[in-house]
C-alpha cells in the first residue's frame, strides 16, 4: 500500500473504505466495479465537511488508483 504524502491518516481512512467498498457485492454489476456505488458507500461513511472535500476526493482519487492497481 502507497501511503499518499497529503493528510496519510485520512487517505489510510479512506482507502480502507474504498476497500471495503469494493468487496461489497452490492456495488458490483456483472462481477464489474459500479465507482458510483463505491463512491457513495466511501462518502456516507467519511461525510467530509464542505471544507475538506477537495482533499477527501482528491485522496479518494488516489486510493482508487492505488488499488485498482494492485487488482491488476
Amino acid at each position: 500500500m502507497r501511503a499518499s504524502s497529503e493528510a496519510p491518516d485520512f487517505y489510510r481512512i479512506i482507502r480502507n473504505e474504498v476497500a471495503k467498498a469494493i468487496e461489497n457485492p452490492e456495488n458490483r454489476n456483472e462481477g464489474i466495479i459500479n465507482w458510483n456505488f463505491v463512491d457513495a458507500d466511501v462518502y456516507a461513511r467519511i461525510c467530509p465537511t464542505a471544507s475538506c472535500r477537495t482533499l477527501f476526493y482528491r485522496l479518494f482519487d488516489e486510493a482508487c488508483d492505488s488499488l485498482i492497481a494492485e487488482l491488476a
